[in-house]
């Protein structure tokens, strides 16, 4: 039994040795690199998430259950912006609805294995999308196993033992670790290699998959529960799972020794989320429903507003056409009203120039000519009588 543990030690080192190798160098202990700006890495309370679609947030369960619960999420939750640093100024997306797995079960006495440890976080409005998420299929995880794909993880955790003195998780940046993903034949050689980091009772078997924590290529710690481990390709990601179900040998950013790593590193045990595609399902039907409704509703105001300007644009055009006639009326009426004004006044003046005429006789001879006007005068040749 010795010698066959002593070979499990053996070749569980070099095999985590050479998988690790093929991931991306990371650039800090604990936690790896700054990854801010990330497109799908998302605050969840003090804890992470993972943004799978503009209103689907992947997490972990049992960080619903320790952050307010799924009736607090429902009423007061919010998510912000992916990759943000500081919450300050940030836009804040309002929770819709929580759905977790049906067969979740939390931590029981001394079992610290979670079982199907995955929540989904419905939002109201729309996250911009900047890119793919798929969820990894049981072949493509499998192909990712054999092919020792680079693994990423990017939460919000502690980063390093002094933040446990100031765990302001709504100032602090989206790290990013570079592992791989082993068997759950691997996950067991692991557990049986380091038992003596393994709470008392706990199933492991539960759990489907391991990924691996190194000193070098980053090791999850508080508050990294929720994010989401995922493959890179191109613009798209195939989601694994979230960080919950069992942790073991691992610091988690302790510096009393009173954690530490196990022979071969540490281990995060997940549960593939393609176990949940009817929870998933569910959530994209509701935000299916949601936008449906929501697109009803908008083309409602939008066939109101456009009949409102119709009715308004009508009413102008009446309003200006009765006010154009009633303008040609009074412009008629002035007129005439003019008209007859200036005739009566040729008329008055007609009838006083006749009162101011007078007739005059005159002759010429035997010849005789009356003349009338205001001024008459004999014309040449005749004499006033």
């Amino acid at each position: 039994m010795q010698n066959k543990v002593i070979a499990l030690v053996t070749s569980l080192t070099l095999f985590f040795g050479q998988a690790l190798s093929i991931a991306a160098p990371a650039y800090s202990v604990e936690f790896a690199q700054d990854a801010t700006g990330d497109p799908n890495a998302v605050k969840v309370g003090g804890a992470s998430g993972f943004l799978y679609s503009d209103r689907i947030v992947f997490t972990a369960a049992h960080v619903i259950d320790s952050t307010g619960g799924v009736d607090y999420w429902e009423k007061e939750g919010v998510i912000y912006t992916p990759g943000i640093v500081s919450v300050v100024g940030q836009k804040r997306y309002k929770a819709k609805k929580v759905l977790v797995a049906p067969t979740y079960r939390p931590r029981v006495g001394n079992d610290q294995t979670r079982v199907d440890d995955f929540a989904i976080i419905i939002l109201q409005e729309s996250i911009p999308m900047m890119n793919k998420v798929l969820v990894a299929s049981t072949e493509e995880i499998n192909r990712f196993i054999n092919d020792k794909t680079p693994v990423s993880m990017i939460g919000y955790g502690l980063q390093n033992p002094s933040q446990r003195t100031n765990s302001d998780w709504r100032n602090r940046s989206p790290m990013k670790m570079t592992s791989f993903v082993v068997s759950n034949q691997e996950l067991r050689n692991y557990y049986t290699v380091n038992a003596n980091k393994i709470y008392q009772k706990s199933n492991q078997t539960m759990l489907d998959y391991g990924i691996p924590n190194t000193e070098q290529h980053g090791s999850v710690c508080d508050g990294d529960s929720g994010a989401g481990f995922f493959v890179e390709n191109g613009n798209s990601r195939y989601y694994l799972g979230p960080v919950g179900g069992q942790q073991a040998g691992i610091p988690n950013c302790r510096n009393d020794g009173s954690q530490s790593f196990g022979i071969g590193g540490g281990m995060t045990g997940i549960t593939a989320s393609n176990k949940f595609s009817p929870l998933i399902k569910e959530a994209e039907e509701i935000v299916a429903e949601d936008k449906r409704r929501e697109f009803l509703q908008a083309e409602e105001a939008r066939l109101a507003a456009e009949l409102k300007a119709k009715q308004e644009e009508e009413a102008k055009a009446k309003a200006e056409a009765e006010a154009k006639a009633k303008a040609e009326e009074e412009a008629k009426a002035k007129a005439e009203e003019e008209a007859r004004a200036k005739a009566e006044a040729e008329a008055k003046a007609k009838a006083a120039a006749e009162k101011k005429k007078t007739t005059i006789t005159c002759v010429k001879g035997k010849l005789t000519k009356k003349i009338t006007a205001a001024k008459p005068k004999c014309p040449a040749g005749y004499k006033k009588k």
